[in-house]
């Protein structure tokens, strides 16, 4: 309200010194409450509640947010990406007032980004763009390009992707119009959207940039210590690089400048030439030498060449160096754990150490890892003790001097002490923990890193399970451990991650071993629950591809045990949580009609 507003002829007019500082009253708490938004937004918000100015319905709100022009845009963002109930209510009365008839998904999402700034948070933005697409699908029923919100969803995605790599000067090589059309292929049910279309979004976001919050900068204190540390590490490098110029003239016998290395990507060609050698030079030392501090320079040496490795997304040096570590090990089947000494469990804690700081790098190399990981817990089992029925046994040998880790009995007198200390060190706290680690931080590897981790795992799981007479659910627990942990993923991300558990939890509903069906079905039937309580917007099919297990154990398993078991947990899934199913009713009743046929 303004003090300057209406006219003398106005009855509501201040014409009272009462009135006009009841007026003016009112403007300084309403000022008072948007510095406070714009600080902390909902602090604003229950500040003005309190004070009677704002309504506390989540519409009043939403309606508020949209046309006060004082407010921050970025507190609006943060506020309305937020995961609590009421800010989640918000946020969709928010879009819901917002009409996207008529306008293409570029228009559509320029209109939708005019009244806030994304905030810089993953799951905030997965929140906004997934009501965005939902509300923009109900605005434009008749919309024949989109197959469903899905479709909506990923565009709208691959729209922001577009206007940062083509307007971010941090982004050297811009996507092309080619490259753009390709990561689109089969956003519509597995259909491809007109290239036409596709071509006009291009053009539209390279003449006309979306914008978009920047990142935020890192703190002092980081940027002290960041500083700090490249001090000392330019210190360092500078004494190995003047004795190295020292070294190579003594020996030269050309007469030339000697030319220092100054760029990082100078590290890729003589790292290239140089890691064969190197490999062998800490092979052969980890080998042939029990002294611990020659086996910990080769440890080191290793653990480094990965990092390089990793950093230049060199593949076949970075699993030519995880596999030399996983033999070190000597967790693979085919080891002769006999021989298991300090320096082989040293290699198992390198190994977990490169898990945790160069997860993201790892790609298909998470492979050895988690076979090594699989064959730790085995060990683990022989150094506490446990029955030897709870172990695998995947291959036998005739003679003890070739004892491996699967044919391990628990006659443990028989073994050298220090073979007997070694094996019970698998199994230290520090050991356990830190393997623990690895799949409680799987909810830190990015979008690419977790489906490549996922993938390894379950790959592990069904060589676990393959045994016919002694299978192993040490994988299978671990894959529905790290389901929940990362269950929070954006949308984008969980669903890649859910098309490689959906086809294992196939695979395992089926397998011939009904203890190993039976705990694969309870395990998606938690995992089923906890998904669903998440609701879903109109228009999406989330649930119907989580679902989707169930169905497919129903059509392939003809254990009747099991095919009980699959209509139970759906009957409980409906009984108590009928209300959040949305897509997934075609899953629930396709299952009810093949238990009746």
């Amino acid at each position: 309200t303004s003090l300057n507003s209406g006219s003398s002829g106005n009855k509501e007019a201040p014409d009272t010194p009462h009135q006009l500082q009841v007026l003016k009253h009112q403007k300084e708490v309403w000022e008072t409450g948007i510095d406070m938004f714009n600080r902390k937004p909902k602090r604003g918000i229950s500040f003005l509640q309190e004070q009677g100015l704002l309504g506390a319905s989540a519409s009043e709100v939403a309606e508020w947010l949209h046309v006060d022009d004082r407010l921050d845009k970025t507190g609006i963002g943060d506020f309305l990406g937020e995961n609590e109930d009421f800010s989640k209510e918000v946020m969709y009365a928010y879009v819901d007032q917002m009409d996207f008839a008529g306008k293409d998904m570029v228009m559509a999402l320029r209109y939708f980004l005019e009244g806030f700034r994304l905030p810089g948070e993953a799951q905030k933005i997965d929140r906004l763009m997934e009501k965005f697409a939902s509300r923009y699908c109900e605005c434009n029923p008749n919309n024949g390009l989109f197959a469903s919100a899905d479709t909506a969803y990923v565009l709208a995605y691959s729209v922001i992707m577009l206007t940062t790599d083509l307007h971010s000067p941090q982004v050297k090589n811009k996507m092309t119009k080619e490259q753009y059309i390709r990561l689109n292929r089969g956003i519509s049910d597995n259909q491809d959207l007109p290239e036409e279309y596709l071509s006009q979004i291009y053009d539209e976001i390279a003449g006309h940039e979306i914008k978009m919050k920047s990142t935020s900068k890192p703190g002092k204190q980081v940027i002290s210590s960041e500083k700090k540390r490249r001090l000392l590490w330019n210190m360092e490098m500078e004494l190995i690089s003047t004795a190295a110029k020292n070294l190579m003239e003594s020996v030269s016998h050309v007469q030339a400048p000697f030319t220092s290395a100054k760029h990082l990507e100078h590290v890729r060609p003589m790292f290239r030439l140089a890691w064969t050698p190197f490999l062998a030079a800490f092979s052969v030392g980890l080998q042939d030498c029990d002294d611990p501090e020659i086996a910990t320079l080769c440890l080191d040496g290793i653990r480094c060449a990965i990092r390089i490795a990793c950093i230049f997304h060199m593949t076949l040096e970075r699993d030519a160096y995880v596999q030399a570590l996983a033999r070190f090990t000597l967790l693979t089947a085919n080891s002769p754990i006999t021989e298991m000494k300090a320096k082989n469990i040293d290699t198992i804690k390198t190994l977990i150490t490169v898990a945790h700081t160069d997860g993201n790098y790892l790609g298909s190399s998470w492979l050895d890892i988690i076979k090594c990981i699989s064959h730790l817990e085995t060990a683990q089992m022989v150094g506490t003790g446990v029955r030897p029925q709870f172990l695998s046994v995947t291959k036998s040998y005739p003679s003890s001097d070739t004892l491996s880790l699967s044919s391990l009995k628990l006659n443990m007198t028989s073994l050298d002490p220090s073979v007997k200390e070694s094996i019970g060190e698998t199994s230290s706290q520090s050991v356990v923990v830190a393997v623990d680690r690895i799949f409680t931080g799987s909810i830190r590897l990015d979008g690419d890193a977790i489906v490549d981790f996922v993938r390894a795992l379950c790959q592990v799981s069904m060589d676990e399970l393959a045994h016919a007479t002694q299978p192993r659910m040490f994988s299978l627990q671990k894959i529905v451990e790290i389901s929940y942990y990362n269950m929070g993923r954006i949308r984008l991300q969980w669903s890649r991650i859910w098309q490689v558990l959906g086809e294992h939890f196939n695979k395992v509903g089926c397998n011939p071993n009904e203890d190993i069906a039976i705990f694969a079905l309870d395990s998606l039937r938690q995992l089923s629950m906890k998904f669903i309580e998440k609701g879903e917007f109109a228009n999406f099919k989330f649930q119907k591809d989580f679902l989707r297990p169930f169905e497919h154990i129903m059509k392939k398993n003809r254990s009747r045990t099991i095919r009980d078991m699959v209509v139970r947990c759906i009957a409980q899934m409906v009984n108590s949580q009928a209300k959040n199913v949305r897509s997934g009713w075609k899953n629930i009743f396709s299952v009810f009609h093949l238990a009746a046929s």
